[in-house]
């Protein structure tokens, strides 16, 4: 499936994603029709899907973000994928009793499949697991203390009355784990589970601990390692640029895009250069407490929709994504300064002015909804934020007591933060009111726009004054002046704001 992908991104030439449109990964043919016109198309880019709320692929990618997250037994079920550092929960591949009377219960859980950075903790129920340590059959086993699963009465008891033990293994491991395999007469050398993240979990049956059943058992884990171009160096990371970078380039999970189809640097459209925005420190409301600008963390699946993750991962950032000339280009959501403009002498035709949004929906009022990791990685809404000014602007001259409030829903699987949704929130809302779109055919030298660069306008029937537009398409076309042919640039341009990416 990643390789259909691939070639369908490939094939469409550019892929814009936006977390201010609704995000989408569409694929359309390429090229306008022009009447009179003789055309080549040089590169397509299109923004689809509807504003403020993520798409079916999206949300099935990435919806166990905002689910219960307890390991369970599973027939068939794809390994998990973490970003950043996530509650997950995971798959008991194994499970079985021993001891008189079965007393000891055993499970091996598969928490990722991949290597992990570092399980940080094991939640049963509502508690987080305290444990000490040491050595056993050359493996590192954790022994828990906390009181609730402590009773010196019970015979069958570790030692000091503790009923719960386990190791865990990162997923870089090149054999059977020591103490798995001393424990478990049904575990052979050759149980090695390569390139799974696992934990084995031995619980001693206590009616007072366990009356209920096996506890709901959940993890908190720092995920994948991801390269990071800047450095050379495979990290831990929580950039979702960086993550973005992994899922393209990744040849078991992912799109499969190879080394030369990255655009590695910090120009405008390099992973570099969106990595070191996503770093950045922004100020909050309050004036004076700042956070990193955009963080991503959150887990997905080996068999989801490769659109959906991407989708996902995006919506962390503001971001987009093309592909143009060969490579695969990504922003994150910021201001940018432009460095061309385009004035009346560089036109070669009469500018097209589109003013009202295709949905014909403008949206006032928005509710983020995350993942706090303050409430143990719980779904939560943001606080609803509403733009006085837009619901001054959407309310007919005469009405006060009408309500004509709109309310657009953003949703945000890997963003764990309240100030960071409501940052994105805004980001969203304030952007679907930027609605004035152009399409006009200038000079060649405009070719070297790309997807998502902002460009000045200076039109004096539109009466604009080095306005502000960001690049939707760039295509090169050819047209004629009578039997003259004559390379022109196609540009799609919708406006844009810094004022959008202000908190």
């Amino acid at each position: 499936m990643a390789k259909q992908i691939k070639q369908a991104v490939v094939a469409a030439l550019v892929i814009f994603v936006a977390i201010k449109t609704g995000i989408r990964l569409d694929i359309l043919k390429a090229g306008f029709d022009v009447a009179g016109a003789v055309y080549m198309t040089f590169a397509t880019t299109l923004i689809g899907g509807v504003i403020g709320k993520m798409t079916s692929k999206g949300i099935d990618a990435s919806s166990g973000n905002f689910g219960t997250k307890f390991a369970s037994r599973e027939a068939i079920a794809p390994r998990q994928l973490i970003y950043g550092q996530a509650r997950v929960g995971g798959t008991i591949v194994h499970m079985e009793t021993s001891g008189t009377d079965n007393f000891l219960l055993h499970m091996v859980i598969a928490i990722a499949g991949h290597e992990i950075e570092e399980l940080t903790n094991i939640r049963l129920n509502d508690n987080d697991l305290t444990t000490t340590t040491s050595t056993i059959s050359g493996s590192t086993v954790y022994t828990v203390t906390n009181s609730d699963y402590t009773n010196t009465d019970n015979d069958n008891n570790f030692g000091s009355g503790r009923l719960i033990r386990y190791v865990v293994q990162d997923g870089s491991q090149t054999a059977v784990d020591g103490f798995m395999n001393a424990q478990l007469s049904s575990m052979e050398t050759t149980d090695k589970f390569l390139g799974v993240a696992y934990v084995y979990i031995q619980m001693v049956f206590d009616s007072e601990a366990f009356g209920g059943g096996i506890p709901a058992t959940s993890f908190l884990v720092k995920g994948k390692k991801c390269f990071d171009p800047r450095t050379n160096n495979t990290v831990w990371t929580q950039n979702p640029a960086l993550h973005i970078r992994d899922y393209l380039t990744n040849t078991e999970y992912g799109i499969k895009a190879t080394t030369s189809e990255i655009n590695d640097t910090t120009n405008a459209g390099g992973f570099a250069s969106a990595a070191n925005t996503c770093e950045q420190n922004v100020t909050l409301a309050d004036g004076s407490s700042t956070e990193k600008r955009y963080l991503a963390n959150g887990f997905t699946n080996f068999s989801a929709n490769g659109n959906g993750v991407v989708e996902s991962l995006l919506s962390s950032m503001a971001g987009k994504i093309a592909y143009v000339n060969g490579q695969f280009n990504i922003f994150a959501g910021a201001s940018q300064t432009p460095s061309l403009t385009i004035t009346d002498d560089d036109l070669l035709d009469v500018v097209q002015v589109q003013t009202n949004p295709n949905s014909g929906n403008l949206f006032n009022s928005v509710k983020p909804i995350y993942v706090d990791s303050t409430q143990n990685y719980v779904a939560a809404d943001a606080q609803v934020y509403q733009d006085t000014t837009f619901l001054n602007a959407d309310t007919p001259s005469g009405e006060s007591t009408a309500n004509y409030i709109k309310q657009m829903e953003v949703q945000l699987p890997f963003t764990v933060t309240d100030t960071m949704a409501q940052r994105l929130g805004r980001i969203a809302l304030k952007s679907q009111r930027q609605t004035t779109s152009i399409s006009l055919l200038a000079s060649l030298k405009f070719m070297r726009l790309q997807p998502a660069d902002w460009v000045y306008v200076t039109n004096t029937r539109l009466d604009y004054s080095q306005k502000v537009f960001e690049v939707i398409s760039t295509n090169m076309e050819v047209i004629t002046d009578g039997d003259v042919p004559i390379l022109a640039t196609k540009l799609e341009l919708k406006e844009a704001a810094s004022s959008v990416f202000d908190f």
